[in-house]
């Protein structure tokens, strides 16, 4: 008898961990379509925010997003504009577009970098103010959050901080 109940012992405790290795594969499709269902988003601080509008600049486009200003006064993070230029491959070798933070029509600065052919080399960024909107940068790279160059697969994002609204 003890021979019979270790043998269903055994097979009881192996079938156990293979449910349990194999649950989350079979539940994998139910579990993500239920957690999209939540409408839950990635925080618009990290993710630069929804995009407002794009310019078309022939082979490549400028995708301007949304300014992303913090929701409290206890915020870490500074008040910016991402600005995304894409693809890297139909860029020039060195970029220099005007671009309109908030669109209303007028340019509110001058974005010029240096389009390396090596993906990993490093990227620095100037950053010519034309209004009161946005402060003028030289030489930056990942300085911080809210002003940062970096290239990302085929795009380039650039995050410039705002000034406070006059």
């Amino acid at each position: 008898m003890s021979r019979i109940t270790s043998f269903l012992g055994y097979t009881a405790a192996a079938m156990t961990i293979a449910a349990a290795v194999l649950t989350p594969f079979v539940l994998y499709g139910w579990l993500a379509d239920g957690v999209a269902a939540l409408g839950l988003r990635t925080d618009p601080a990290y993710s630069g925010g929804d995009v407002a509008y794009t310019i078309e600049k022939g082979a490549y486009a400028i995708a301007v997003h949304s300014p992303f200003v913090p929701p409290t006064p206890f915020s870490h993070t500074a008040a910016y504009v991402q600005i995304v230029w894409a693809p890297v491959s139909a860029l020039p070798p060195q970029v220099s577009d005007e671009v309109d933070v908030d669109r209303d029509g007028v340019p509110d600065l001058v974005a010029r970098f240096d389009v390396p052919q090596e993906a990993g080399a490093p990227l620095r960024l100037s950053v010519t103010s034309l209004g009161a909107r946005v402060p003028s940068m030289a030489d930056v790279g990942r300085d911080s959050f809210s002003s940062l160059i970096t290239r990302i697969g085929d795009r380039i994002v650039v995050r410039v901080p705002l000034l406070p609204a006059e």
